[in-house]
């Protein structure tokens, strides 16, 4: 479907043209009235192309790759969450070509469709470029209330390890979305403006993806630290029960020692011969045991 934005008092020249899921024929009738270079044309066929910029003669190809709202919670790879948006900018011409409809063109549209007096075109270009890249701003919140829920699960319950999954999928999500911001800002700071009057709004699209990326990057290394931090607790956790197996081993090892000495089948231990010899040998347990543990207390190991 290729929805046209005409400009008032000329309809027989379309100033934008949005096409949603083109056929190959739509496409190639496109590149044929545009002028549009084959392999631009066939970069907005692959529904995985990172973003890029390309100047093509007096027409702009640029890619970006917007966040898909309606992914599910489980997707975690760049197809899954992304779409991509091909945008071709000529001298009286605006071409947008995208495989699933964007909800985040809908109010561009109805803007421009009802504006009046003529359009200025590169302005409308940095504007849906903006738009596609605000996609980006619900999930990272999303993704930062998640971290705060999973700070809590942490501290609340170390042995809980059910957030885990959650934990490395938030991890891969924003992973994705940090790329494709850092690859979008690579393009639109290769993309020159024609003129001075959209330097402002190409500062405010780079500023606004660097804003984005920022929030990302700290995000994951939030996230990081929260692996670290639940890593640390595992460990301790680990020391404290070898702790407690080395306090039992110090206590019952010199026991075991005597245990073993008067268990030896031998006539000639004089001990064995004594009327008080096995009340004294559990008076020396006890002794060792209470010297043990006077100890530990003196050094506060426990």
């Amino acid at each position: 479907m290729i929805d046209v934005v005409r400009t008032e008092g000329q309809p027989q020249i379309p100033i934008w043209l949005d096409a949603i899921d083109p056929s190959e024929k739509e496409l190639e009738e496109l590149a044929k009235d545009y002028r549009l270079h084959p392999t631009l044309v066939e970069d907005c066929l692959q529904p995985n192309h990172l973003p890029k910029h390309e100047q093509s003669g007096d027409t702009t190809f640029l890619i970006v790759r917007a966040f898909d709202s309606d992914s599910s919670e489980a997707e975690t790879g760049m197809e899954g969450l992304t779409s991509n948006v091909a945008v071709f900018l000529g001298n009286r011409f605006l071409i947008t070509l995208h495989r699933q409809d964007q909800k985040f063109m809908q109010p561009l549209l109805r803007e421009y469709r009802s504006a009046d007096g003529p359009i200025y075109l590169l302005s409308v270009m940095l504007e849906v470029l903006m738009a596609a890249v605000d996609t980006y701003q619900s999930p990272l919140e999303a993704a930062e209330n998640r971290l705060h829920e999973f700070e809590a699960a942490i501290l609340t319950d170390r042995r809980d390890n059910d957030h885990w999954d959650a934990i490395f999928q938030t991890q891969a999500r924003l992973t994705v979305i940090k790329r494709m911001l850092w690859h979008t800002l690579n393009a639109v700071q290769r993309f020159v403006p024609r003129s001075e009057r959209s330097l402002p709004l190409c500062q405010d699209l780079r500023e606004r993806i660097e804003s984005l990326l920022f929030f990302a990057d700290n995000l994951l290394e939030d996230l990081r630290n929260l692996l670290a931090v639940q890593l640390s607790l595992a460990a301790n956790d680990t020391n404290d029960v070898m702790r407690t197996l080395a306090m039992y081993s110090v206590f019952f090892m010199p026991l075991s020692f005597i245990v073993g000495v008067y268990g030896m089948n031998f006539e000639n231990i004089p001990e064995l011969k004594w009327r008080f010899g096995y009340p004294s040998v559990w008076i020396m347990f006890a002794a060792i045991a209470f010297g043990i543990w006077r100890n530990f207390r003196k050094r506060h190991w426990l």
